[in-house]
């Protein structure tokens, strides 16, 4: 029983070695041209989040007054999503429908 193992695993392992060598030697890829990869992190231009200085509190709120205010930050979010819901509104045209004609 476990000669008849060793047979079989020689012999298979031979077949590997037979192909393995008939594939070396046609290289298929041999004429394939490869472009130069030209690689580019995302994170080369990252710098690091850096501690800055606390400003005039007073100066930041005279600031806040002279735009408007919270109300000034509320009207811009509500301008935002209301542009965004008339687009949203308008349906868009179901070209599976348009053969009916009632």
């Amino acid at each position: 029983m476990f000669t008849r193992y060793l047979l079989t695993t020689a012999l298979g392992c031979g077949w590997l070695v037979l192909s393995a060598q008939s594939l070396a030697q046609a290289e298929p890829w041999a004429d394939i041209s490869v472009p130069a990869q030209n690689y580019h992190s995302p994170l080369s231009q990252y710098h690091g989040w850096k501690p800055q200085a606390p400003g005039d509190w007073r100066q930041a709120n005279d600031e806040v007054g002279r735009i408007g205010g919270w109300q000034a930050y509320a009207a811009e979010v509500w301008e935002a999503s209301q542009s965004q819901s008339e687009d949203a509104a308008a349906p868009a045209p179901h070209p599976g429908h348009q053969h009916h004609a009632h």
